[in-house]
């Protein structure tokens, strides 16, 4: 039994119910990056509708768009990271991370590390470690 089966069993037997939800498309502005750049302006300016996400503070979700949003000069640039807004609260949790040194036990692909790279600008030492199957 795989752990998905096993979960979705598990509620199941709680009495709640499972559907299958796809998670909306996000991207986080890679502040470290941009160097006064309005990313955002210009992802709209190239006709990509974009939300807030609330709860982080350089996150979007893609409304839409009629590219994929990885095809672009400002992705390209590093300006911003395709990352789902959930993967975006980590990070955000620790406060003053600027000299420190981090593990991120947990890095590929990568997205949670680079964010708190822009977290503690470019200062202190991270250290990323994951399987390698």
């Amino acid at each position: 039994m795989s752990g998905r089966e096993f979960f979705v069993g598990r509620y199941r037997q709680l009495g709640w119910e499972f559907r299958e939800v796809l998670p909306r498309q996000a991207i986080r502005v890679n502040v470290m990056n941009v160097g006064g750049v309005d990313v955002v302006g210009r992802l709209r300016d190239l006709g990509v509708e974009l939300e807030k996400v609330p709860f982080v503070q350089s996150g979007y979700w893609v409304v839409r768009s009629k590219f994929s949003v990885g095809a672009t000069v400002e992705y390209l640039l590093g300006y911003y990271s395709i990352q789902e807004a959930a993967a975006q609260i980590p990070a955000t949790l620790f406060t003053d991370l600027k000299g420190k040194t981090v593990l991120d036990a947990c890095a590929a692909p990568g997205g949670k590390t680079v964010q708190l790279a822009d977290l503690m600008g470019n200062t202190g030492v991270i250290v990323a470690l994951d399987v390698d199957r």
